[in-house]
């Protein structure tokens, strides 16, 4: 994903402006990035819950780290964790608060040893773009595990609230509802438009098996949803 307006808008002076992320059809939601910034009345986003399936002891690795915010609860617990992200300011800013962060396209990194727990939140699924790449990126994370270790990820059901007129559409022309195409703005900024992948809990349970890994927990908020996936081969 291009990572200029964040760049942008993690510089920005006076960061009193949301970071949109609209879809091609118009569809946009709204990035409250006060909390990645670390304002103090900042409030979490609803998938840092997901951190509380991690548990002491274990190591993990963050995808899509950002500002490291994942990675400094992980750090207040006690637990061992590093993260990859493309976004050069994004990463400074972890490295400023003592967190363990990389700057580098997730899709060609691989942590320096193989950790307990990857995390992959922030709808951080949908790095890989289109439906025919999930296995190929969900196989890939799965190299970065111990033999038993998890993968929790958090992703758009595209048949959720807000999205059933988008999700006819594509299907009335026998396309993936979830392969959208997505921009970013930033106050008068427009960026480039990008590949996304939203994957519905059906579509990603077949496509994880095919990856050796089987889905054992959910959790839902609205259209967005957490899975943790295990290697099929354990208890």
């Amino acid at each position: 994903m291009p990572t200029d307006l964040l760049e942008i808008a993690l510089r920005d002076p006076q960061p009193d402006a949301p970071l949109i992320v609209e879809r091609s059809d118009g569809h946009r939601s709204v990035t409250d990035l006060a909390w990645w910034r670390r304002e103090p009345a900042a409030q979490p986003p609803v998938d840092t819950k997901i951190l509380d399936w991690v548990e002491l002891g274990q190591s993990v690795a963050d995808v899509g780290c950002a500002t490291g915010r994942h990675l400094e609860i992980l750090h207040r617990r006690g637990i061992a964790s590093i993260g990859v992200d493309s976004c050069p300011t994004a990463v400074a800013f972890a490295a400023a608060h003592g967190l363990t962060a990389v700057q580098a396209d997730a899709t060609a990194w691989s942590p320096p040893e193989p950790v307990n727990v990857v995390a992959a939140l922030g709808g951080g699924l949908g790095i890989c773009g289109t439906l025919d790449q999930l296995g190929r990126w969900l196989v890939h994370l799965a190299g970065w595990m111990t033999p038993a270790g998890r993968l929790l990820v958090t992703s758009v059901d595209w048949r959720g609230p807000g999205h059933v007129a988008w999700g006819e559409t594509a299907q009335s022309r026998d396309a993936y509802p979830g392969e959208v195409t997505l921009r970013l703005r930033y106050r008068d900024r427009i960026g480039d438009w990008f590949p996304w992948l939203w994957v519905d809990p059906p579509t990603l349970q077949a496509h994880a098996q095919e990856a050796g890994l089987t889905m054992v927990k959910t959790m839902t908020w609205g259209a967005k949803y957490a899975a943790e996936l295990r290697r099929e081969s354990l208890p």
